[in-house]
């Protein structure tokens, strides 16, 4: 990067890419026990650190959950006991 004279901002390590790397497939749906073995990790706790999930992806985890819940109460309301 510095012989390109690229500023350091645009400056990356291998182990960003790997969080990088992590945090892309956790958001695409890729089973954290499987990111797991992509990266070569003993245990799932040590690949929760790579992990960073965006606040837009949280934001939408936690209106699906919530719809999801409210759907799932609607249906119990109108279903007679």
């Amino acid at each position: 990067m510095e012989l390109e004279g690229r500023p350091a901002t645009d400056r990356f390590s291998p182990h960003a890419l790997r969080r990088a790397c992590a945090t892309h497939n956790y958001e695409r749906g890729v089973d954290l026990v499987a990111i797991q073995q992509l990266l070569g990790h003993w245990t799932v706790s040590s690949t929760m650190r790579y992990v960073r999930p965006s606040a837009t992806f949280m934001e939408d985890a936690y209106r699906r959950a919530v719809t999801t819940t409210l759907g799932e109460l609607t249906a119990e309301e109108g279903c007679p006991a």
